[in-house]
Parts: C-alpha cells; sequence; structure tokens
C-alpha cells in the first residue's frame, strides 16, 4: 500500500475521495499500483478512469465531482446544482442535472439526466475549487424553471437576489438570451421575472415568498418587501410585507428567531414605536403560514379591506 501516500490522502480529502487515472498519475502512482488498489478495493470505479476511495461515503459533491472529470465538458446544473450553492427548495436530489453538448455522448449511468445544449456561454460555468463545475448563479435560476414550479422558483430568486449572486438586470438579460419557446423552463422563467418590479428588495425566506404571493392571489395590491420604514429616531426598518399607501406592515415571525421571551418583547417595543408613526403592523407566526395559510390570508384580507374603506382608496 505504499501507493497511498499522503499527498493521495491530501488530494482526495479535498475532493470528496474522488480521483481520476490522470490526478493519480500526477501522483506518484503508477498504473500497477492503481491496479491493485482497484482490485484490493481500496479504489472504487465510478466511470471510466475515475474512482472513490472506499473509505469515503458516497456523497452529492462526490458523484458531481465523479462526472465532471469522467466528461470535461460537463457543468452540472438543475437541483443539484442548487443544493451544491445552498440553495433552497432543492428537495432530496436523486437525479443530477448534467449540461453537455449535443454531441457529447461519452456520460451515461444511473442517476444522470444529460441537458444537451450548445449555448452555455463561459460566464455561465463556475469551477469550485473541488473541480466541480456548475453552471452560474443567474443561468441556474433559469435552468430550475424546468424543475420547479412557480412559487418555488420564486423563492430561489429571491433567495439569489438577497444573497446577491445575481442582479434582476442579470436575470433580464439571461431570459433575452436563452427564451426560446422549445426550451423547457423558458416560459416559467420568463413569467416568474416579468411580474417581478426591478426595484423591489428580495425576501427573506420561502413563507415570506409564499405569504406574499397568496395575499397578491386574493387581490391585495401596493404590496413591497424590506420597505424602507423610518422610525421618529431616524432608524430604518425593513419590514417583511408593506403596504405604504395603507401605512400597513406585515411581519412573518419565525419560530427560531423569535421564539424566545426576549425575541418577543423586543419585537413588541418595534411594533409601538410603529405605531407611533402611524402605522399598523400585523404578525403572523411561520406555523401560521404553513399551516393554516388560507385562514391568516382571509385575517389579512379583511384588514386590507377595512383599511382601504378608512383611508378611501379606491
Amino acid at each position: 500500500m505504499a501507493a497511498f501516500n499522503s499527498a493521495l490522502a491530501d488530494h482526495v480529502h479535498d475532493r470528496h475521495g474522488v480521483v481520476s487515472d490522470a490526478e493519480l498519475r500526477s501522483l506518484g502512482v503508477t498504473v500497477e499500483q492503481r491496479q491493485r488498489m482497484v482490485s484490493e478495493r481500496v479504489l472504487i470505479r465510478i466511470f471510466d478512469g475515475v474512482y472513490r476511495l472506499a473509505s469515503t461515503p458516497e456523497t452529492l459533491e462526490g458523484r458531481c465531482r465523479a462526472i465532471c472529470l469522467a466528461e470535461p465538458r460537463a457543468v452540472i446544473t438543475g437541483r443539484a446544482a442548487g443544493r451544491l450553492r445552498g440553495l433552497r427548495r432543492m428537495g432530496e436530489v436523486t437525479v443530477i442535472d448534467v449540461r453537455v453538448p449535443h454531441f457529447a455522448n461519452t456520460l451515461t449511468g444511473p442517476g444522470i439526466r444529460l441537458r444537451r445544449c450548445n449555448v452555455l456561454d463561459e460566464g455561465d460555468v463556475d469551477t469550485r475549487p473541488d473541480g466541480i463545475r456548475v453552471v452560474s448563479p443567474a443561468r441556474l435560476a433559469f435552468d430550475l424553471g424546468a424543475v420547479m414550479n412557480d412559487l418555488d422558483l420564486e423563492s430561489v430568486i429571491e433567495q439569489l437576489l438577497d444573497l446577491r449572486l445575481v442582479t434582476m438586470l442579470e436575470l433580464h438579460h439571461v431570459c433575452l438570451r436563452l427564451y426560446h419557446h422549445a426550451r423547457p423552463g423558458s416560459k416559467r422563467f420568463a413569467r416568474v421575472i416579468q411580474s417581478r418590479p426591478m426595484w423591489m428588495k428580495p425576501a427573506d425566506s420561502h413563507l415570506e415568498v409564499r405569504l406574499f404571493d397568496a395575499l397578491r392571489r386574493a387581490g391585495v395590491r401596493g404590496m413591497v418587501r424590506q420597505h424602507d420604514l423610518r422610525l421618529a429616531d431616524g432608524i430604518v426598518i425593513h419590514p417583511d410585507i408593506a403596504i405604504p399607501e395603507l401605512c400597513w406592515a406585515i411581519e412573518v415571525d419565525h419560530v427560531t428567531w423569535h421564539g424566545g421571551r426576549a425575541s418577543a418583547q423586543l419585537d413588541k417595543a418595534r411594533d409601538r414605536r410603529i405605531r407611533e408613526i402611524g402605522w399598523l403592523v400585523d404578525r403572523v407566526t411561520d406555523t401560521e403560514v404553513d399551516t393554516g395559510l388560507a385562514d391568516v390570508v382571509a385575517e389579512l384580507v379583511a384588514t386590507y379591506r377595512r383599511l382601504r374603506a378608512a383611508n378611501r382608496v379606491a
């Protein structure tokens, strides 16, 4: 086992236990040594010329790295790319979507879905330090249109904007460049970004996206996210949802963030300061949104109508 030296151990440690023939040779492992490690199941073959160290657990990252080693033109996209970027609403990834040129035929295997496309600019691809090639955030948002519903895609776009990984201008440019009526996800992606104002600030969580969408569908108009609201002492706060025309703010309280007594007291103090400047504030919990969305929306819609009537808003 002299072939398994510290250099090889360090190499696979930072690369999810996955290594290629070329990398083994660069680390001084001979063909005979590699064959012996394979026969003794120290190395497990994944693709021709690509192996996983047997002592390393199989992970999404390891599978993606193996794909990128086996096919130099492969780029990870879809839900797998979303998981690699830490995005929400990805669910369990059982199939890895891989962008390859139309003429690429070297990559096959269970759990792999080839997304053939020759429209993949250099700016559409990011290469991670571990060697995994993944589509850029803007291209990922476009590609997710083929595998997500409107609400989840909207939520992911809000997260990308909140993390400052993309801008609305970049998303519109991607749409203009890639949109085609026959390209999967094009219509959904265009529909989602065209319904979102360029100037609106992003939502902090999926629950806020759900509530915003439900209120919008119920006919509530004039809503903005993270509205700049200046208190009497000059401090600016940002309610989750606001209708400035009605001086009305809605906050979504997350149990993890607002579950303690101290947090509740801070929220009440903040609400008093909001009322001091003539605004009304309503709070709903994440549990209410998650399990009783219809009831929450009905209550908020009733308040919305009452405020419109009181303010004589048409």
